[in-house]
């Protein structure tokens, strides 16, 4: 099973609109994301995301940009300050391709609980737009096989 991290790109200020829609450069840094996944042949059978507007975007413009006939399916329990647990758990119990759009510091911590089997937000920073790579055999462990963030795929360009 391959799991793709992928932190929403960057949003406008609260102060400016308070639902925080991804900010022109956000929607850049992702737009690169996207087309960086599209070549390398990522096919996530599934595109999980918070309920928040600038997570939903993300999984969005990704799906878009990677040219796939998916819909992305906005839930509860990916919020910046839940508990990653409770998809782990679940996780456990998948075997598809799977991405999920989100935020710091829960996506850094699901990848921690389990690359590591604890929840550290400082072990596996994402970039906004950024993405981690996870992967697992079988039933087993998770590995980190990718960490990539859009200012890096510029920098290729």
């Amino acid at each position: 099973m391959i799991l793709f991290l992928v932190r929403h790109g960057e949003a406008v200020d609260e102060t400016v609109n308070p639902d925080r829609p991804l900010s022109a450069r956000g929607i850049q840094e992702v737009a690169l994301t996207g087309q960086f996944l599209k070549g390398i042949g990522a096919r996530p059978r599934a595109f999980l995301c918070s309920d928040k507007l600038r997570a939903r975007q993300t999984a969005e413009r990704l799906i878009e940009e990677m040219g796939l006939a998916a819909k992305a399916e906005s839930r509860k329990g990916f919020a910046p300050k839940d508990e990653p647990g409770p998809v782990a758990e679940e996780l456990a119990q998948m075997s598809s391709d799977l991405l999920i759009a989100g935020h710091s510091p829960f996506l850094p911590r699901l990848a921690s609980l389990l690359v590591c089997g604890r929840a550290d937000a400082d072990s596996f920073r994402i970039a906004p737009g950024g993405v981690l790579r996870l992967e697992r055999e079988g039933r087993g462990g998770w590995t980190l096989s990718l960490s990539i963030s859009p200012a890096e795929l510029f920098e290729s360009i």
